[in-house]
This record gives structure tokens, sequence and C-alpha cells, in this order.
């Protein structure tokens, strides 16, 4: 059983357009490979084997988001200011060193490390449902203690 993963309804339908565009493109992909083998040896036609690794791409493509969509659990962003939760803008101290930090909570489809994380991602998991005041040991790739500044 695959684990739910949490996203936005635009971010659901970003996905969809990108599995219709990669679904048009494996097609013309095809067309163009079934051409191709008609004209010559297809061992020595590199035209032929560039097409049918873009087409195992594209395939590999199409198979994760699809993945990605049926796994998708809907949520809205939260317009809660006291709790952090998906698409929070979260203030917070790494007390060790005293550094300050902005990390916005997205869904997956907008992460993008550190200054983005995904709610799906340890860090964000540690970071959920957690408030102004609030010390986490954070549960990502770096091991550090945080304190929650503000919550936006």
């Amino acid at each position: 059983m695959n684990k739910k993963v949490i996203i936005t309804p635009e971010s659901y339908s970003t996905l969809q357009k990108k599995v219709n565009f990669l679904e048009k493109t494996k097609a013309e992909i095809s067309e163009r490979l079934s051409l191709t083998s008609l004209d010559s040896d297809l061992s020595e036609n590199g035209d032929f084997i560039t097409l049918l690794g873009n087409l195992e791409e594209i395939e590999k493509d199409i198979a994760r988001l699809n993945s990605l969509l049926v796994n998708a659990e809907i949520c809205q962003k939260t317009d809660d200011k006291e709790l952090i939760g998906l698409g929070s803008l979260v203030t917070y101290k790494i007390l060790n060193v005293g550094e300050e930090k902005i990390v916005e909570i997205t869904d997956v489809v907008g992460a993008n490390p550190p200054q983005k994380i995904s709610i799906n991602s340890p860090f964000g998991v540690s970071l959920l449902g957690k408030k102004v005041g609030d010390i986490v040991n954070s549960q990502g790739k770096n091991k550090y203690r945080i304190q929650i500044l503000a919550v936006k």
C-alpha cells in the first residue's frame, strides 16, 4: 500500500496537465518510432535508439506522476496563523547555533528545499501542528533542535 501524499487542488491540476502533455508526447514519439522502424536496420539507426530512450523516460515520468495522483490526498492551504500547516511560512531558530531561518511548508509539487519544504518530508512532518514557542527536534537530514519564532 502506498503512502498518501498531501497536495493542493492547484498542484493536483498541474500534475494532471503534465500527464496529459506527456501522454501526447508519448503518442508522437510512438508514431515517429513506427515510421523510423520502417526505414532501415534498427540496430544501426541512431534516431530510433534515441527515440526509444526518450519514450522510456516519458513512460517512467508518466508512471511516477500517475502514482502521485492516485495517492494524492487533496488539502487546502491553511488559514491558521497559529498552527503550522500546508502553506505556512515558518520562522525558526536553530538553538545550538542561534541561526534564524524561514521556510514555507508546501506540498510535494511545490517543494524546493531549503526554502520550500514538503509537508511530507521528515522536517515538514516534524513542524506540522506546532505553534510559536514550541521546541522541535528536527527529523530531517540534519538533526538539531529548533524553536518556532513565527507562523504566517
